[in-house]
């Protein structure tokens, strides 16, 4: 039982289905191989004799079975995460829903907030530290933040609530000292904010947290970010409605960027801030049978997220925000935007937000500019004129990621790192990012790192030529001949959906029937 092999296809399909009943979770197709893997080393493990044996053990309502299921969704889920991720949506929070809900609550002085797929925990304590600063009164407010996820070892990290500089990597670090005590090179929480955090093990898919005696109710705001992404269909639905039901009328629910495109969100509200989309549970009297308008605050309208389809504009009536409490002045949300979002000297938005023509027109002639210095390989003066955009223009992915490849042609990697980091919290599933972190990571020799790299790409565009050809690459570095072989059909498969003469420019300039003839070649060697 040393290889794929050992799964037919029948079992493959039912271990397929039962981790979506338990977990939600969708195994595409370029990572069923290592979950292939992942089975025989769990069947190993427990000394079982056959993979047949593993799924009854996964499949039967015993203590040993969800033992197992907490082992098995450790290896399936990625708990990467850090502090303050994708500054926009913290943005939003500081200017929009976290001053509203402030207002609404100032008479209970109640304020619950749950980070859904929290991880190791960076989420719910940077909520908690927005939180200390915006209440200047917090001793005289009730505050609980949840922090819920399926994997148990993530939460324990959590608990302890001690991170590495890598949980960092998009913020000053002269902020950290404000509320983390550096010990043997890693940063603990202080215990102030680490008490305002209260951490469970859910699963959204299975459990039913949701119910009126569960302490996940009466939710004033939800962070579930980067998690539907990983789900089918239905259970991106029944999680949805389980959290429709665990907030109070008019709570927001905020998600990672475009992962609710296409689903039934009739009973929230869809509001487009300038640097984010939220959903607003309705008032229980105003619950929709048709797809939600698109509402747009009043003080700064901004464009559509990509994924927000035009018809539904075109239909839409843009609604007038309500005023937020004038407690919160715009210098104090600048202050606080500043203190905990601030990289280096870059400017921080706030409220007053505006994309004209002429900043427009003035951002697009940078970058044409700046494209025109790489080419002549004037990095100084490219990386000048980008660093005076961003003052201008902070929230711009393309400049970051030109950053990015500018500092990797000058083999700066851990800036470049940064940089790449930088855009994906502009826009996460953009895969040029992960192009060039795959091949940093390749390039310092990490080539484990740069697989499960390009495997994130190849499950954001999973007909991701490029990303298929660096795999081939990197197993010919490895001597993998069996994974070559799986990974030079995909590619024969994915160039005849092309048309013959499409031209492959990463590849030699070759048409793609040319590269077909050619690999079809290579693997009468093999």
């Amino acid at each position: 039982m040393s290889n794929t092999e050992s799964l037919s296809v029948e079992l493959k399909q039912a271990f397929l289905q039962l981790i979506a009943q338990q977990t939600g979770l969708v195994i595409k197709e370029a990572d069923q191989d290592n979950l292939i893997e992942t089975i025989l080393v769990r069947l190993k493990f427990l000394k079982l004799g056959s993979p047949e044996s593993y799924y009854q053990l996964l499949k039967s309502p015993t203590i040993e079975s969800n033992q197992e299921w907490q082992n098995l969704v450790i290896l399936l889920t990625n708990s990467e995460t850090y502090f303050w991720r994708d500054k926009g949506q913290f943005n939003t929070l500081i200017n929009y829903i976290i001053p509203e809900i402030i207002e609404r609550q100032n008479n209970h002085k109640i304020i619950r907030i749950c980070s859904a797929g929290c991880s190791t925990g960076e989420e719910p304590y940077s909520l908690a530290i927005l939180l200390h600063k915006l209440l200047p009164d917090l001793e005289r407010w009730k505050v609980t933040i949840f922090g819920i996820d399926i994997n148990q070892d993530a939460l324990k990290t959590a608990k302890k609530g001690i991170y590495s500089s890598w949980s960092f990597r998009s913020i000053n670090p002269d902020r950290k000292s404000d509320y983390f005590r550096l010990i043997n090179n890693y940063y603990h929480i202080d215990n102030y904010i680490k008490q305002m955090v209260t951490f469970k093990t859910v699963n959204l898919v299975k459990d039913s947290f949701n119910k009126q005696n569960s302490e996940l109710k009466d939710l004033d705001l939800i962070l579930c970010r980067n998690v539907f992404i990983y789900f089918e269909d239905s259970a991106k639905a029944k999680v949805l409605d389980k959290f429709y039901h665990s907030l109070k009328p008019l709570g927001y629910l905020i998600t990672g960027h475009g992962e609710l495109y296409g689903h039934n969100l009739s009973k929230f509200q869809t509001k487009v801030f300038p640097e984010s989309l939220v959903y607003q549970r309705r008032a229980d009297n105003l619950i929709l049978q048709t797809p939600p308008l698109v509402s747009l605050t009043s003080e700064a309208k901004s464009p559509p997220v990509k994924n927000l389809s035009l018809d539904v504009l075109q239909k839409s009536r843009p609604s007038e925000q309500e005023p937020i409490t004038a407690a919160f002045s715009n210098t104090q949300k600048t202050n606080v935007a500043r203190d905990i979002l601030s990289v280096d000297d870059t400017p921080i938005n706030i409220i007053n937000y505006q994309e004209n023509t002429k900043l427009k027109q003035t951002v697009q002639e940078v970058l044409r500019e700046v494209e025109i210095l790489l080419q002549k390989e004037d990095y100084d003066l490219a990386i000048k004129q980008l660093k005076n955009l961003l003052k201008l223009n902070y929230n711009n992915f393309q400049a970051y990621y030109l950053m990015a490849k500018i500092h990797a042609n000058i083999g700066k990697y851990e800036e470049a790192i940064h940089y790449c980091q930088q855009a994906l919290d502009i826009d996460s599933l953009s895969v040029s990012p992960y192009y060039l972190l795959a091949q940093i990571a390749e390039e310092q020799g990490n080539l484990v790192e740069a697989k499960r790299i390009l495997k994130k790409i190849i499950y954001l565009e999973p007909c991701s030529l490029m990303a298929y050809l660096d795999m081939i690459h990197i197993y010919q570095k490895e001597g993998n001949q069996k994974r070559i072989v799986k990974m030079k059909q995909t590619v024969i498969n994915i160039l005849k959906q092309l048309s013959p003469n499409t031209i492959i420019k990463y590849y030699e300039n070759m048409t793609a029937a040319e590269l077909i003839i050619k690999i079809e070649t290579e693997l009468n060697y093999y």
